[in-house]
């Protein structure tokens, strides 16, 4: 079946995967509505312990409640309450009532109204029918009471730059457009201006919501799925005001992207701040529900399918790192959540598990999406090279159960150039690794470690004795900002992709990389993927014809996850391979005379995934080096 995309970037590429879909034959994913439910009540079950006397969720780490937790915890006790479990009716009534209040008396911890609404809401209309009446009229009184333009924070009364109408305003909007639905608001179109000024001019035409300052974004993947999804929600609960139309196309597209995107580990990409928190795929997954519901009810069966699968693999995602207690490992490493490895300045462990909570429970909202039945999503049917529009400056390569991502942002110290994760179906998800190190760590966090620019790119020795890397990018000509993105011309750098191609099970292209690099004039990366395995040869084009001493390639080597710490040996005469967690990552050089070495001493890089060490190939007198990477289970 022909699918039907207007302007769509990938269009070919959902045909071809529709077609190719068809033809391979999957095992369930297991993740049904009860078993959905089932990892949903651990966390909330372990929060009720710490709900107060008020209704409020107190993060046991601070000791006060923070953030949007309670109406985090309201929301999705109160899916758990409409799935059966009636015991939590009173905690789910309580921690709602507590909510409200704390928006109406402008008292939100941490000054986060705007992400209250949506949640209140979402409580409010599955326990409004379940309470006596005066308490449902109470809560209905009350809501009646707020004034979006001043109780919130993200809006052009408070604010008046339409440039700051951030993913904040977005969340915001989706609780708004409910309250109006509900009838407890009169006026619904005011809301219009934001979504014209702002959120749609966001949308690429892949359908992906670049969040920072709207003339600077930083377009981090987290912000992008969870802005759709809120985006989503307001579509699913009725809008059809004049921007509905172009909203959802938008939507659509960019749900489509999304799983052409997601990893065989059921993972979105890592690009910026946010990245690898579980709420990530859990806003993922509700993309993916609402998605799944949409493209059935429109008779697209193998979409339908691929949606919910999906969905049942970001669920897979967030379960692997539910501890014995029932809360998350909140980000995705083995350390201590007091560490706070990996953790943004603004992450907090009790916030960031019931925002995740909620997120799954808006999940559960569609009954139907449980017959559909599942087919593959494109991680596990055939072989592509997805180039992402907008500031997103990444390049994705998946062949069936295995996936590669390349960051292109040459000019961003935090969001480093080069091959910065690897999966592989059925391995531990941080032996590729899964996340690199940062020139500059921006907003994040870390336990122990440097900060150190280090992924899989070329190096390469000007006539100084000096090595440079890829990884280490080059100046924007401004200072960093955190809070805004960087052209990606800035500095006078250009990435282009060329000669990309794909066959069953394999895919190989090529990124010619421009800049003001120390002795070059350009750089050549090509690569060659398949399950199991990654070749790349980087040439080195230099600025003069005797300029540069030798060639070189650069390997982030996984040295801890946080509790387990790898062992990394020599394998033959020039092999390196580092075990971890019952899997293999092994590196080898494909030019001869070309040397792997381990720097002494070693400094370990801080990256989410753990802690990294940097790996070198080097080949003197050289212009030209190329290594293969192989994971497996250990052997």
């Amino acid at each position: 079946m022909r699918v039907e995309l207007k302007e769509y970037g990938w269009k070919d590429e959902i045909q071809r995967f529709i077609e190719e879909a068809e033809k391979v034959s999957i095992q369930p994913s297991g993740w049904d509505r009860e078993k959905k439910a089932g990892l949903l009540e651990g966390i909330v079950r372990y929060y009720a312990k710490h709900q107060q006397e008020d209704g409020g969720i107190v993060d046991p780490f601070s000791g006060a409640e923070r953030y949007y937790s309670t109406p985090s915890y309201a929301a999705a006790a109160a899916a758990l309450v409409a799935e059966g479990r009636e015991d939590l009716l009173s905690s789910a009534a309580a921690a709602l009532t507590h909510s409200i209040e704390l928006v109406v008396g402008r008292a939100v911890p941490d000054h986060h109204p705007d992400f209250y609404p949506v949640m209140i809401m979402a409580a409010y209309r599955l326990l409004k029918d379940r309470v006596a009446g005066a308490q449902a009229e109470s809560w209905r009184a009350m809501l009646a009471r707020i004034d979006p333009e001043e109780d919130y924070i993200f809006t052009m009364s408070r604010m008046k730059n339409i440039n700051r109408m951030i993913n904040w305003n977005a969340i915001m909007l989706s609780g708004e457009y409910l309250r109006f639905a509900e009838g407890i608001s009169e006026d619904g179109a005011w809301l219009e201006r934001y979504l014209q000024e702002s959120h749609l001019l966001r949308l690429t035409l892949l359908g992906l919501y670049q969040d920072g300052p709207l003339d600077l974004p930083n377009s981090p993947f987290a912000y992008d799925i969870v802005t759709r999804m809120h985006l989503s929600l307001m579509i699913q609960a009725g809008y059809n005001g004049p921007s509905a139309a172009e909203l959802r196309e938008k939507l659509r597209r960019g749900a489509l992207s999304s799983l052409l995107m997601l990893s065989p580990l059921g993972e979105i990409p890592p690009r910026g701040r946010s990245a690898q928190h579980q709420w990530n795929e859990a806003a993922a997954a509700c993309v993916f529900t609402l998605a799944a519901g949409e493209a059935w009810r429109s008779g697209e069966r193998v979409l339908a399918g691929a949606f919910r699968r999906a969905a049942g693999l970001c669920f897979e995602a967030i379960h692997a790192w539910q501890t014995e207690e029932g809360c998350l490992q909140i980000v995705r490493n083995h350390y201590p959540p007091s560490a706070r490895h990996g953790f943004e300045v603004y992450t907090n462990h009790t916030c960031y598990n019931l925002w995740t909570a909620a997120a799954l429970a808006f999940a559960l909202q569609d009954a139907e999406v449980e017959e559909i039945p599942e087919t593959p999503i494109p991680a596990e049917a055939g072989s592509r090279v997805l180039e992402v529009d907008g500031w997103f400056q990444t390049v994705i390569s998946s062949v069936p159960g295995s996936q590669v991502a390349v960051q292109t942002s040459l000019n961003d110290p935090y969001n480093i150039p080069g091959i910065v994760r690897v999966q592989e179906h059925g391995l531990p998800r941080a032996i590729g690794p899964s996340a690199s190190g940062h020139s500059d760590q921006g907003f994040t966090e870390y336990a122990e470690g440097e900060v150190l620019p280090l992924s899989y790119s070329p190096m390469w020795q000007t006539s100084d004795g000096v090595w440079h890397s890829l990884s280490e990018g080059v100046p924007s000509g401004k200072e960093f900002d955190r809070d805004a993105g960087i052209d990606p011309a800035a500095g006078g750098v250009s990435v282009q992709l060329e000669e990309a191609a794909v066959q069953e099970g394999h895919t190989s292209w090529m990124l010619r990389w421009r800049g003001p690099f120390p002795g070059v004039k350009e750089i050549v990366t090509r690569y060659s993927h398949q399950r199991g395995s990654i070749e790349a040869v980087y040439s080195i084009i230099p600025q003069e014809e005797e300029g540069l001493l030798a060639a070189g390639a650069l390997f982030p080597v996984l040295v801890s996850d946080g509790s387990e710490r790898s062992e990394t040996v020599r394998t033959g005469e020039q092999g390196l391979c580092t075990v971890i967690r019952g899997a293999a990552a092994a590196i080898a050089p494909l030019t001869e005379g070309a040397a792997l070495e381990l720097p002494e001493p070693a400094r370990e890089a801080a990256s989410r995934s753990g802690l990294l060490r940097e790996a070198r190939l080097v080949k003197p007198g050289a212009l030209e080096i190329g290594w293969r990477l192989t994971l497996s289970p250990q052997a």
